[in-house]
């Protein structure tokens, strides 16, 4: 090899670019230090190892971040070698080298297209012969011993027809390398290097056949360093295509050169270039990552300290400290933390379980929020800005500003108070120590008790923690019954009395005694509507997250029985229902209290009036009660439509590409307004009983008091004075008045009826969850299916029938079988999505069904069929709710081989993306959901058809990432790649598992249903 190339002057030149891939750098003596640098030769120089003497290196590749610099010493000696000098006839019989042409070969052109001189060798199934004789072999090279070979490969010094090169005296002629080769030179030469990869394992791991696997993802022996024993596990291996030469033996590192003969090799080393330029972008890509954390880390630091010295400067000065503040040897701790919790969670009347400390994926959450988690209830962060201590926002679990620990927020007299729960001690939060608290604050949701629940109890629950508002509301409506009962006395009294006999004082005194209870009926009108609003708002804050909460943790079977428009009017039913009932309310108080005051007044004054007037009140209450209940007719059929209505245009506008493609827009058009003209007729007819209802109101009044008045003239004449008859007439008046209110109001709340019997579903469903579940602790990833047995309706048939299998941990089972044999049921039913009719589900020897099914899903990562990602930038697609980084979330969509796709995104990690993932293709889509799945880094992962979409290298990079994991998969596939990878099979026919062993077993069973699978696929 010394032969071949130019020497390389680096005398005047500290560093030398490597030039590549058709140049062979070649160390002859002394050593070269090897760097990895940004293309453009700007920033950062990584060192990446040294390469010693006798170090043959294939210079970089285009297209990666980063290049390859050299800095040789100052005794080294470096050869440039263009590859096509490789195959340049060498100094045969006559002495001399002799041209064979500028590219190497008859072929010409490119030295690694098809017709060049590094691609065709030699023809298809002949024996490879060694031109030299056995002295080429060895232990770990052994020429003879290739027998035939498929792919196109011929050696160096041979035609693109097998031959030897040969002079026209039919000498043979050799190639300068095989003349090298037969005088037993270049046999140290090592091909390729050494890198620091911060301990990435980059060697394959040989099978049971003898081969490895190439670092990314390749199959073929070691191109150096096998036989050496060296023990690094930092050198990266040469992969080999199979059929080439080299394909299934070694090389050590005295016999490494021996590679130089085939052709291939050198397409085979430009790949693994590539590759290896790739790990380096990843390697200083984390490298600088980790710098910046620690850069960023430092800043923070230092802000740290000095706003911990200024704090020390405020104090020196005189500035309040807080009291009572928590020592520093149980601040920040678990325990803490649940302290403060409880505390918290007992002035919001929720009962608290202690967390899980044994390694659960929920220990890696804050302890606040892992203690939420184990309780079954939610949390919500909230800002405390302005005067916030001012403002009832509930009990809140606050932080220290200055160190972050948790601490107790309660109302208490107008303001918060903080509370240490160790010592019990309390302090007001005021304008002087606000700046002691931190901004964020986390606010606890009560849940719903795991049981169905009437209307009553759902009551009950939502006025827990009104008890002020109904005391003002009860205090109000007392002095409105004492205040009430004023105007018709005062009435009677100056006209019947006062006027006649011209007491004019104490007419002015009866005034200004009406005038002030006017003043004090409306302060406490005011105090009542007031309560009436504070309760309002306590009700929907404490109802409808409860009703969120309870519909989350329904099973999926209640989503399955409903459509997408009961569901909306399901999770908004309470707010609906709310502002139906905002204006009602107060009405219903005030009209009732003055109705019942006034009636008092008319059987004091004239029984037999009095139940006259009653008896007006029944029929009219009787011929409102009918109307009200014929417009709660028509009303829940207009309820029914609406939820059609917002099902249909929801579907509408999902499907519309589809509509589009098939040119349906009018159908779909036509569709909805029939529906839509349905409810509009519907409208109509509540609108016109309403106008009804309307004009017997404003009738029914002065016909009740001309009614009144024909009686007083007629057959009861005489029975009341002159100031009784006033105060008489004036308490009719007013009750009639109350009851017009009263009537339209309770026909305006008949509305509500068909929302809560939209929402009554909910309340009456059981929780998927309850509080006496199991916690399952850190699986392990044993799985076991029992004797499963499932149909969907009680009397319909059996879609799984007596299924048993078994899942080791870590092992990677494959479900196959014709499309509608049960698989993506029976993976709902080994989830938790649907319970088996007969049989049961094992995680780690424990039944699911009695186990916290929320929290057996926290430790596994599942991707179903045409699953979706939904709105919002990628970054929040992959880590979901959780307080992933940034770093995980890349590392997670480098496991999915998602990465290179979101770098080319307009704006990386923040694009967003519209509902459903429509502005990303479908195998971008899945990418994105087994990202998701693979950022927990769960012991079990479940993929039903997560890979259909995708092509064969992303799904190799998929396969070997998830089996980096050491995971238990579960996986319904049909392609037969991902299938042959599998640990052990599940063939299921007709809901039956009708073979089960690893797939080279199933193969050999030509009568066998995974035989015939694989062959209608191969076919």
């Amino acid at each position: 090899m010394g032969g071949l190339g130019t020497p390389v002057d680096h005398t005047t030149a500290r560093s030398l670019p490597l030039e590549g891939p058709q140049v062979l750098w070649l160390v002859t003596a002394g050593a070269m230090d090897l760097f990895a640098v940004d293309a453009g030769r700007q920033g950062h120089w990584h060192f990446l190892g040294r390469l010693e003497t006798g170090t043959l290196l294939l210079g970089p590749v285009d297209g990666p971040r980063h290049t390859l610099v050299g800095r040789p010493l100052q005794d080294c000696v470096l050869r440039r070698i263009q590859l096509r000098e490789l195959h340049r006839p060498g100094p045969g019989p006559y002495g001399a080298y002799e041209q064979y042409g500028e590219q190497g070969g008859h072929g010409g052109g490119d030295p690694y297209s098809p017709h060049g001189g590094y691609a065709q060798y030699g023809h298809p199934g002949e024996p490879y012969a060694d031109p030299y004789g056995p002295h080429h072999g060895g232990p770990d090279n052994t020429y003879g011993t290739y027998g035939t070979y498929d792919t196109p490969a011929t050696p160096a010094g041979y035609d693109a027809h097998g031959t030897p090169w040969t002079h026209p005296a039919h000498e043979p002629v050799l190639s300068p390398l095989d003349d090298a080769f037969a005088r037993g030179y270049g046999r140290s030469l090592r091909v390729l290097f050494e890198a620091p990869f911060d301990g990435q394992h980059l060697t394959p791991q040989p099978s049971g056949d003898g081969n490895t696997d190439a670092p990314d993802g390749g199959h073929g022996p070691s191109a150096a360093h096998d036989a050496a024993g060296t023990g690094d596990e930092n050198i990266l291996w040469m992969s080999m295509a199979p059929g080439s030469v080299q394909y299934g033996s070694a090389y050590g590192a005295d016999t490494a050169a021996d590679l130089l003969i085939d052709g291939a090799l050198w397409q085979d080393m430009v790949n693994q270039q590539t590759r290896l330029l790739s790990a380096l972008d990843r390697w200083i890509e984390r490298l600088e990552r980790a710098h910046e954390d620690r850069t960023a880390a430092g800043i923070q630091a230092g802000e740290a300290e000095r706003e911990s010295a200024d704090r020390a400067l405020l104090n020196s000065i005189g500035r309040p400290r807080r009291r009572g503040a928590p020592s520093g040897t149980a601040a920040g701790t678990d325990d803490a933390a649940l302290a403060v919790c409880r505390t918290v969670a007992a002035a919001a009347r929720i009962p608290v379980t202690d967390p899980d400390t044994g390694g659960a994926p929920e220990s890696r959450l804050d302890p606040v929020e892992r203690t939420a988690l184990s309780s079954g209830f939610r949390t919500r962060d909230v800002r405390l800005s302005g005067s916030w201590w001012r403002d009832n926002s509930g009990p809140l679990v606050g932080y220290w500003s200055d160190n972050g620990d948790p601490v107790a927020l309660l109302w208490r007299r107008g303001r918060y108070e903080a509370v240490d729960p160790a010592s019990g001690e309390r302090w007001r939060v005021g304008k002087d120590n606000a700046a002691e608290f931190d901004d964020r604050a986390v606010m606890f949701y009560r849940p719903l008790p795991d049981e169905p629940l009437p209307a009553w109890r759902l009551l009950l629950f939502s006025l827990r923690g009104t008890r002020t508002d109904l005391r003002n509301l009860a205090l109000g409506g007392l002095v409105a019954v004492g205040l009430g009962t004023l105007v018709p006395l005062a009435t009677g009294q100056v006209l019947g009395v006062y006027v006649p006999a011209a007491e004019n004082g104490l007419i002015v005194q009866v005034s200004l005694a009406l005038i002030v209870s006017a003043v004090v009926a409306a302060a406490f009108m005011l105090l009542q509507n007031t309560a009436i609003l504070r309760m309002e708002g306590r009700v929907e804050a404490t109802l409808q997250p409860a009703v969120w909460d309870r519909l989350l943790r329904l099973p999926t079977r209640f989503f399955a029985e409903r459509s997408t428009g009961e569901l909306a009017s399901a999770a908004m039913g309470i707010s609906s229902i709310r502002k139906v009932l905002s204006g009602i309310s107060s009405v219903l108080v005030q009209a009732g209290t003055v109705g019942a005051v006034n009636l008092v007044l008319l059987l004091l004054f004239s029984v037999e009036l009095a139940l006259v007037a009653v008896a007006m009140l029944v029929v009219i209450a009787a011929l409102f009660l009918g109307m009200g209940l014929w417009q709660l007719r028509w009303q829940r059929r207009l309820v029914v439509l609406g939820n059609k209505l917002n099902n249909q245009a929801f579907q509408t506008l999902r499907g519309l590409p589809k509509l589009r493609v098939a040119a349906a827009e009018s159908f779909a058009y036509a569709a909805w307004a029939r529906e839509f003209a349905r409810s509009r007729e519907l409208q109509q007819r509540v609108g016109r009983i309403k106008n009804l209802i309307t004009v017997l109101n404003a009738v029914y009044l002065p016909l009740c008091t001309l009614i009144m008045f024909m009686l007083l003239a007629g057959p009861a004449r005489g029975a009341l004075s002159p100031s009784g008859f006033l105060t008489f007439n004036t308490a009719v008046t007013m009750m009639l008045s109350s009851v017009t209110q009263l009537t339209g109001a309770l026909i305006s709340a008949a509305a509500v009826l068909p929302m809560f019997e939209q929402v009554r579903p909910v309340f009456r469903a059981l929780p998927e969850v309850r509080g006496g579940s199991t916690r399952p602790g850190a699986l392990s990833g044993a799985i076991e299916a029992r004797q499963l047995s499932f149909r969907y309706a009680e009397d319909g048939p059996l879609v799984l029938d007596d299924v048993s299998f078994r899942v080791e941990p870590g092992e990677f089972v494959a479900v196959v079988g014709a499309s509608g044999c049960g698989k993506s049921t029976l993976l709902r039913l080994l989830i938790g999505f649907d319970r088996p009719a007969f049989g049961e589900v094992l995680y780690d020897g424990q039944d699911l069904a009695a186990l916290d099914q929320a929290a057996v899903r926290r430790q596994c990562g599942v991707v179903l069929q045409n699953a979706q990602p939904f709105s919002g930038s990628v970054l929040d697609c992959i880590r979901g709710a959780e307080n992933f980084s940034l770093e995980e979330a890349w590392e997670a969509a480098r496991l999915a081989g998602l990465a290179e796709d979101i770098q080319r995104m307009p704006m990386g990690m923040h694009t967003v993306l519209s509902d459903g993932g429509g502005t990303v293709s479908g195998g971008q889509r899945q990418r994105l959901m087994i990202a998701q799945a693979l950022i927990r880094r769960p012991r079990i992962l479940f993929f039903d058809e997560a890979t259909s979409a995708l092509d064969n290298e992303t799904q190799r990079i998929v396969t070997e990432s998830t089996r980096e994991l050491r995971a238990t998969r579960v996986v319904i596939a049909h392609r037969l790649s991902t299938v042959m990878d599998a640990d052990r099979v599940v063939v299921m026919a007709e809901g039956r598992v009708v073979q089960q062993g690893r797939p080279a077993d199933l193969l050999t069973d030509t009568t066998g249903l995974f035989h015939e699978l694989v062959r209608r696929q191969i076919q």
